[in-house]
């Protein structure tokens, strides 16, 4: 068995939610990372352990709407930062790479 927070499994959905709206964000694991990371900063740990999900599912009950709604809005603040700070050269500098493009 394994120990999860809940917390981050909420953060990596809503991040994951909300880069399917936006096409011009980057997808790589290390940006995903770098905008959870960002986002679970000062947010709480709700650790669960379960083998059947019967815990989780007692967990995920119990969240409430503030937390639901701050875990939104630190997920947006990191998409946005990322987006502006991203720690690799952007998709569009490596066109010189791609035949017929320069």
């Amino acid at each position: 068995m394994a120990i999860y927070n809940y917390v981050e499994d909420l953060v990596y959905s809503k991040i994951l939610d909300l880069l399917s709206k936006k096409p011009d964000m980057c997808r790589c694991d290390k940006c995903i990372d770098d905008m959870a990371a960002l986002a679970l900063a000062g947010l709480p740990v709700i650790p669960y352990v379960t083998p059947d999900g019967g815990v989780f599912r007692q967990v995920q009950n119990m969240t409430n709407d503030k937390l639901k709604i701050e875990v939104a809005t630190r997920c947006i603040r990191a998409l946005e930062t990322v987006k502006n700070h991203s720690k690799h050269k952007k998709q569009s500098d490596f066109s010189r790479f791609i035949p017929g493009e320069k």
